[in-house]
């Protein structure tokens, strides 16, 4: 299930990820966009059993590599009607906007349209995915460089770790979309 593509490895994740994992998530500058600015407060021990449950899933668990250094990591599920629901960040700050966000959201889309395992029942033919309304850098790449179709914004769509409401923007992408753009 490794993928790798020029300087980019999406590796499955591991029992021995649990501490860099929790290390990341209990951070709040990496999480804050998800609603987390003051972490998860998540102990190693919950980080193993979410990993133990992800080996069970149809979907996957990757770390991001760069250079064969971890940097972030990225994951997707499956609803079971040809839709997956992704999931990335680059937690390492050091590797943020330099272009690696494009290459490694187009290698995890590659992933979960061609990938065997994953299509063996149902054939992925949508992505689906979400960021919060003020992170103006992620709908640039989703809309101009992966040419994603914006669903809609919703308001108020979720109350952030310290009470505050914030709106997403959904997007969506097809298979026939994604390998129409990637050309």
């Amino acid at each position: 299930m490794k993928r790798q593509k020029e300087n980019i490895t999406l590796r499955p994740v591991t029992k021995d990820d649990a501490q860099l994992l929790t290390n990341w998530w209990n951070d709040g500058r990496v999480m804050e966009h998800a609603g987390f600015p003051n972490g998860l407060g998540q102990s190693v021990e919950e980080t193993r059993r979410q990993i133990e449950n992800w080996e069970n899933s149809p979907g996957a668990f990757f770390i991001i590599e760069i250079d064969g250094v971890p940097v972030g990591e990225t994951s997707f599920s499956l609803d079971g009607k040809a839709t997956a629901y992704p999931g990335w960040k680059i937690c390492e700050a050091s590797y943020q906007n330099l272009g690696h966000g494009p290459k490694l959201i187009r290698m995890l889309f590659d992933f979960i349209f061609s990938d065997k395992r994953t299509n063996e029942k149902i054939q992925v033919d949508k992505i689906f995915w979400d960021t919060t309304l003020d992170n103006r850098r992620a709908q640039h790449v989703y809309e101009e460089k992966l040419h994603a179709c914006k669903v809609r914004i919703v308001k108020d769509a979720f109350i952030d770790q310290l009470g505050n409401k914030r709106s997403a923007v959904e997007y969506e992408i097809t298979r026939e979309e994604f390998y129409g753009a990637s050309s």
